[in-house]
């Protein structure tokens, strides 16, 4: 039974592009490597890079050291622009603030 849906939408403007990576669905532990994999998959085909996780059903935190280790990683190692949009219900809001966690709502 796959854990997440993935989705990649290429964007340009104004000569730059960007790639918006969508996830949705349950964004943890069980699905971690696979996530890992998908966007290791494309760290060459954008300049920008926005990681939009919505329709979240379920998150932890191995699936916030990914994409905090891979967003750290392209900045520092490509000079990419990576932006992390979490829209996510109240309660999962409020357990990442609780643990000193925050990422711009859409």
């Amino acid at each position: 039974m796959k854990q997440f849906d993935y989705n990649i939408e290429k964007k340009s403007d104004k000569g730059s592009e960007t790639l918006e990576v969508t996830l949705t669905g349950s964004l943890t532990l069980q699905s971690a490597k696979e996530i890992k994999s998908k966007l290791t998959d494309i760290t060459n085909n954008f300049e920008n890079l926005v990681i939009n996780a919505r329709g979240i059903t379920g998150i932890d935190i191995s699936f916030i050291q990914i994409i905090e280790s891979y967003r750290r990683s392209i900045i520092r190692d490509a000079g990419k622009s990576v932006k992390i949009i979490m829209d996510l219900p109240y309660d999962m809001k409020q357990l990442l603030a609780n643990a000193g966690i925050t990422y711009p709502g859409k």
